[in-house]
């Protein structure tokens, strides 16, 4: 009987063991299908904190399972593709990637495939993007999934209309159109349809764009989709312009205005069709109308692109109008966001720059300007007519010169940047470092990609500034010097004699006032030379000035001058320029000395100019 008992009791505590075992393992799984649900909800709104859930995930889930580590680190690469953080999105997919091949799981494989894919397309590595997506596409054909099918079809689409291979992007866009329409979902089939309309729409097939257009159209109206059906007012409307049917674009572009009115939603891109409607029928202020409705949104946006193509409509719409005041403050703001775009456009050829150039600096010191002077013509506005009169024209005497001094700063700032960012030595710096790379020599490569990035990274800081230290100054030339060697393969010697009475730390200089005379001392003197080449900069203080000696032993100005485009702003003329600004007779300095041999033969150029440093 005792014996019957304590087997009894033995198989009894198993049995608990295993109910509790199996009950806290249901609870690990719903405990984290539940976090992997909260951390969807934040992901387009807190990325950083969804990473972070998961990461805790990760750190404090008992008897975590390669399956669901792998789910984690899918997870966190969809959360970084949907923030735009693609790099990232890469990284973290290769290693779910590798995960899930190793537990066999070719759906979730799969998956990780298609956002690796649509990452590095985005990120423009369209060889990658192509790898991933034939392997996604290999994969669900033979998982049969026709979702991830559809969805493969869908990135090759994208890739080839990249590629500007309209005629492949049509035939996998169908593919793609032909599953989801048997799947009956509406909202995949209505994305397809805009795609194939867009492709039409590259190809001038107008009618089967609006034709592709209208079906799309007609699948909006059943899922209550109000966005959806704006996009779709919106293109339609975009291709009766390109048809010239612009009764028909002002129709569907209206209809799109009032969608967005009732849903309570601000969109520009009705707006600014229907002011080039108006505005390709001659209808000047209603375009304009329209034209500055658009812009007021896509200020508030933050889209560039967009803003500069409406103001060069207002600007054309100015001149028609016989308003020359209007296009030139419309012209000032123009350059001004196109200089912002082109240092956008500077960032994402450079990514692994972290240039910031704040375009919009000069805008808001002249605006300010233009604030102050109103203030000061309202203060003397009880002054007697005569007085009022004189202090007006004062005023905006000093006004226009402070404005002309300003422009001639700004313009002096971008010829001085277009001569120290050059493509050709952008580019060319660019194939010696990929050279590099190529030897298999990373350390090597590493360090000039750091040095050119801190080049770049210098110039876009300096160039706003009046004047920087001594020593900044040395840097920047010397990390400029350095990658003019890696081009030409250290054809040439860098001599830097600095005299002992130059506290380089406390004197102060005009930013990038050396790098155009070393560059042409490189380009046009040292270059053609094979060997031998020696640029040697002398920097001596003499009492209240900094004197300055440049001297190169290359083939001399006569040789240069044949070489020189007529129409490019000389190095020379902006120095003087910007020395001239200084107004302390600087430029009265300069001088450029040729060198000659005995035998009377040009072996070299000598520059020599002197700064106040008082």
């Amino acid at each position: 009987m005792k014996y019957c008992f304590f087997v009894n009791r033995l198989v009894y505590s198993v049995l608990l063991l295993i109910l509790f075992s199996c009950t806290n393992t249901e609870n690990n799984q719903i405990d984290f299908d539940e976090t992997l649900k909260i951390t969807d909800s934040l992901s387009q709104f807190n990325y950083e904190k969804s990473i972070n859930i998961l990461d805790s995930l990760q750190s404090n889930l008992k008897g975590l399972t390669p399956q669901q580590y792998a789910l984690i680190l899918f997870k966190k690469g969809e959360i970084y593709y949907v923030n735009d953080l693609f790099l990232e999105a890469i990284n973290t997919h290769k290693k779910a990637k590798d995960l899930f091949i190793n537990l066999n799981d070719n759906y979730n494989t799969t998956r990780s495939l298609i956002t690796l894919s649509a990452a590095n397309l985005r990120f423009n590595n369209l060889e990658k993007a192509q790898e991933f997506a034939l392997e996604a596409l290999k994969n669900a054909s033979s998982l049969k999934d026709k979702r991830l099918l559809a969805k493969a079809n869908n990135l090759l689409f994208q890739l080839h209309f990249t590629l500007k291979d309209y005629p492949k992007a049509l035939e996998y866009i169908k593919k793609a159109d032909n599953i989801f329409t048997n799947q009956n979902d509406t909202t995949s089939v209505i994305a397809i349809k805009s795609n194939i309309a867009g492709i039409y729409l590259k190809q001038k097939e107008y009618n089967k764009a609006l034709l592709a257009y209208q079906e799309a159209l007609e699948l909006g109206k059943n899922i209550k989709s109000p966005q959806t059906i704006v996009k779709l007012l919106n293109n339609i409307g975009y291709t009766y312009i390109e048809t010239e049917q612009y009764a028909s674009a002002a129709k569907f572009l209206q209809a799109a205005i009032s969608v967005n009115k009732n849903i309570s939603v601000i969109n520009g891109a009705p707006y600014k069709g229907l002011g080039f409607t108006y505005f390709l029928n001659n209808d000047f202020v209603t375009a304009k109308a329209y034209y500055k409705k658009a812009i007021e949104i896509f200020e508030q946006n933050k889209d560039t692109p967009q803003q500069i193509q409406i103001l060069d409509k207002l600007i054309t719409i100015a001149i028609r109008t016989n308003k020359p005041e209007e296009a030139l403050a419309y012209q000032e703001k123009r350059d001004a966001l196109q200089i912002k775009q082109h240092t956008k456009e500077t960032e994402r050829l450079l990514h692994f720059s972290t240039v910031k150039y704040k375009a919009k600096e000069k805008e808001a010191e002249l605006l300010f300007l233009k604030q102050i002077s109103a203030k000061n013509r309202l203060l003397y506005g009880s002054l007697v007519a005569a007085l009022l009169l004189l202090l007006v024209l004062l005023g905006a005497y000093l006004y226009i010169t402070k404005l002309k001094a300003a422009n001639k700063a700004s313009e002096l700032e971008q010829s001085l940047l277009r001569m120290q960012m050059n493509p050709h030595f952008i580019f060319n710096t660019l194939a010696a470092i990929q050279n590099i790379t190529l030897e298999k020599d990373p350390v090597k490569s590493s360090n000039y990609i750091a040095k050119f990035a801190k080049l770049i990274r210098q110039n876009f800081d300096y160039v706003r500034k009046e004047e920087i230290s001594l020593e900044r100054e040395i840097n920047m030339i010397s990390n400029y010097i350095e990658t003019q060697q890696l081009r030409f393969d250290y054809a040439f010697k860098y001599i830097l004699n600095v005299a002992e009475n130059c506290d380089v730390k406390s004197l102060k200089v005009p930013p990038m006032l050396l790098q155009p005379f070393l560059e042409n001392a490189i380009e046009y003197g040292l270059k053609e030379k094979k060997d031998g080449g020696i640029l040697e900069l002398n920097i001596t203080k003499e009492n209240t000035k900094l004197c300055f000696v440049i001297k190169d032993n290359g083939v001399g100005r006569s040789h240069q001058s044949k070489t020189k485009k007529s129409k490019e702003l000389h190095a020379t003329d902006v120095f003087k320029e910007r020395l001239k600004l200084r107004k302390k007779g600087e430029e009265k300095s300069f001088k450029i000395q040729d060198l000659y041999s005995e035998n009377n033969e040009a072996i070299g150029t000598k520059i020599i100019f002197k700064i106040n440093i008082v």
